[in-house]
């Protein structure tokens, strides 16, 4: 009975704390799971075009995209060919996930609970929860290797912490770049996230002159475009052919939704933020699809310089940090190298911080609200996935793990059923009207509760989208992209975004004519939550409320408990 007491008073004293006028519905929410008001929602469309630059383009996994379709057998046009028709659906499929927060100014993990129910709408923000915990970890260690190359470009002596580590995945300076950089992160994550637009204002700044001059010094020095331009075979790049050409150059196209879908998934834990729903349509159509262009392009022109600059390295410089730690020692640790390399690594480093930290830590933080509002907030969720980041250990999962990162890289496999079911929801059955009051109400009256707080259509049309996905996909976690292949079942995967979105979204919307939907068009009549004025909140009389603050009926119960011990 007293470890049960001790239990109890940990977890009281661990609560979020709630603001004294604010109430909670039987669903129980904290600050950052409400709509947004209109004092918090600061981004307009420039921001959202700063937005992402910064997370979406001009950083370390938008210079590497090239690397993962050339190695599918494609030679540079054609790779650039597949970036542009994929980041051109991206924008398109970015719009039509960003819009219910633009304009109802609710997360992600609200959202779905349209869909999937009061309770079953945890299945999918877990899912996206346990993807950030893991490209959280993977950007921070790429932002420790731009640390390393900073702190080599300051103190040549640096590069002599070379003590191998965790069975060789790294080493000790590393590791230690891996920490400075996690804790330069920590002071990032408490800035509340409608300030970040100044932040990716000046990280954009940084960045893109940094990404054009190093295209120029890499073409100039190279006397032309490089190796993987001119003669691809000379660095190992073997062009498919025949028939399997047509089918690499279809996953090139849908490796680049995949490569970004977890992202596109989530788009209204940042579209929440815009002042008007119209003012992320600019930075969707326009920056979504040229800046990855731009900076894939460049990171695969930059690639092919280096092969031609320094040939003795003996592998190809996808990472921009490879190539910079490779200025330097090339050219004898001089003083203006090291200078061009300090300021380039603080510019990608800059970039790191965006989407480390935009993108997955504070994203996380919003998810881990929605899954337990009463003891996590934006900030101990972003604090939760800065430490987890350590568990993962991204040096083994990175440079070890390669059936792991195989398994993770083809996640698109599960989010675009999930996709399919969210558009089938909000643009098809809802025609794009949601009732917020009963989107916190967890009780029968809501018209999210379905049956026993799970919509049971969600998750059959989630798995009817999967499963044909599930056997291309296991051959190629364990083979790879090839001519030797499953057939049918790995061209169905090779189109596994597509084929699963639009297989989910069909057998939804069919679903719910045979299955009538609970007042599917329904609205609230007034603006209870002061989304689009600054009223403040007043819940409708009909809904069962509670002082958060007060916690009262816990406190009885403890001191009843006391009483009989």
């Amino acid at each position: 009975m007293k470890d049960k007491n001790v239990l109890k008073r940990f977890l009281k004293w661990i609560e979020i704390p709630v603001d004294p006028d604010a109430v909670t519905t039987t669903a129980s929410y904290n600050r950052d799971t409400l709509p947004l008001p209109p004092s918090r929602r600061t981004y307009g469309p420039w921001q959202f075009v700063g937005l992402w630059i910064v997370t979406g383009s001009f950083n370390i996994g938008g210079w590497t995209t090239g690397s993962s379709i050339m190695a599918l057998g494609l030679n540079v046009w054609q790779a650039m060919i597949t970036v542009i028709v994929g980041h051109c659906m991206v924008a398109a499929i970015c719009l039509l996930s960003g819009f219910p927060g633009a304009k109802w100014h609710i997360g992600f993990p609200i959202l779905q609970k349209s869909s999937w129910g009061m309770y079953g709408g945890y299945f999918p923000l877990i899912n996206r929860i346990f993807l950030s915990f893991i490209w959280y970890s993977t950007q921070v260690w790429w932002g420790g290797q731009c640390i390393k190359t900073f702190l080599t470009a300051i103190a040549p002596s640096y590069r002599n912490l070379n003590k191998p580590l965790a069975n060789g995945t790294m080493t000790t300076g590393d590791f230690c770049a891996f920490v400075v950089f996690s804790i330069l992160c920590l002071p990032i994550i408490w800035i509340p996230p409608e300030r970040y637009h100044k932040f990716f204002a000046a990280s954009a700044l940084m960045v893109i002159p940094c990404v054009f001059a190093l295209l120029g010094w890499c073409v100039a020095t190279a006397g032309g475009p490089g190796l993987l331009v001119t003669n691809p075979e000379a660095v190992g790049i073997s062009e498919a052919t025949g028939s399997n050409l047509g089918w690499m150059f279809v996953l090139g196209i849908v490796s680049n939704i995949g490569g970004i879908s977890t992202h596109i998934f989530s788009q209204s834990d940042f579209t929440r933020f815009a002042r008007k729903p119209a003012d992320q349509v600019l930075s969707q159509i326009v920056m979504v699809p040229l800046g990855t262009i731009v900076v894939s392009l460049i990171g695969i022109m930059c690639t092919s310089c280096a092969a031609e600059i320094f040939p003795d390295a003996g592998y190809l410089m996808w990472e921009p940090f490879d190539l910079l730690a490779n200025i330097q020692s090339n050219f004898n640790d001089s003083s203006r190298s090291r200078c061009a390399v300090a300021f380039a690594s603080i510019c990608f480093i800059m970039s790191q911080f965006g989407i480390a930290v935009a993108e997955n830590a504070l994203s996380n933080g919003i998810d881990l609200s929605g899954l337990c509002p009463r003891y996590f907030n934006l900030h101990r969720g972003g604090y939760l996935t800065a430490a987890i980041a350590f568990v993962m250990q991204p040096w083994q999962l990175l440079n070890g793990a390669s059936k792991f990162l195989s398994v993770v890289g083809g996640y698109a496999v599960f989010l675009g059923p999930f996709s399919g079911v969210m558009f089938a929801d909000y643009y098809y059955v809802r025609r794009r009207n949601l009732k917020l009051t009963h989107l916190y109400e967890a009780t029968e009256a809501s018209n999210y509760w379905y049956t026993k707080g799970v919509n049971w259509r969600a998750p059959v049309c989630w798995i009817m989208g999967v499963w044909p996905l599930l056997p291309g996909f296991a051959w190629y976690v364990q083979h790879g992209a090839g001519p030797d292949n499953m057939g049918g079942w790995s061209h169905i995967y090779y189109l596994s975004w597509i084929v699963g979105c639009l297989i989910s979204f069909t057998l939804y919307a069919v679903s719910s004519h045979i299955w009538k939907f609970k007042d599917p068009m329904a609205v609230d009549d007034e603006d209870y939550f002061g989304t689009f004025t600054e009223k403040g909140i007043t819940l409708p009389p009909e809904m069962e409320v509670f002082e958060a603050s007060d916690n009262s009926s816990l406190a009885t119960e403890d001191q009843e408990m006391l009483d009989k011990d």
